[in-house]
């Protein structure tokens, strides 16, 4: 289902079962598993692979060329970006995409530096500033993000 409101890119297939929502905008060469829910308001860049079964919030940014597992929850407002030393018209300009992997949840207002990997089944804070790569099934918490609880 596509809301009238929202802006899909031609190239990308929504699958029945998936509901994009007003004002999402999701962009070329993006690929939407099943059972995924885009909320309003989200931004998804090219080329980005959003695995079936996850749930994103509404205004999420999520920056071009990612990947998203399975089963992934992203609160409203989260954030990731790809550029590790941001400058207009940087012509040392690297993409660094965030990596997120399979049953990880975030909390709202999260942001995601460029390049961190988060680990199966790991849960970020709400309002984490998360600088470094989080270790499967670890929580993380704060500004910079620190570890709290790590195991199944």
């Amino acid at each position: 289902m596509i809301d009238p409101l929202a802006k899909v890119h031609p190239s990308v297939t929504v699958p029945e079962s998936t509901a994009v929502w007003a004002f999402a905008s999701v962009h070329a060469g993006v690929r939407l598993g099943e059972f995924v829910g885009v909320g309003e308001h989200t931004y998804i860049g090219v080329n980005t692979i959003i695995g079936d079964r996850t749930r994103i919030s509404q205004g999420c940014h999520i920056t071009d060329h990612m990947t998203i597992g399975e089963r992934v929850f992203l609160g409203p407002h989260v954030v990731f970006a790809n550029d590790m030393y941001p400058r207009a018209n940087n012509p040392s300009y690297v993409l660094s995409c965030p990596i997120v992997e399979d049953d990880v949840s975030i909390g709202i207002n999260a942001t995601i530096l460029p390049g961190v990997r988060l680990g199966h089944g790991c849960t970020v804070g709400a309002g984490a500033v998360v600088t470094r790569d989080v270790l499967p099934y670890t929580t993380v918490v704060g500004n910079p993000a620190k570890e709290v609880r790590r195991g199944q």
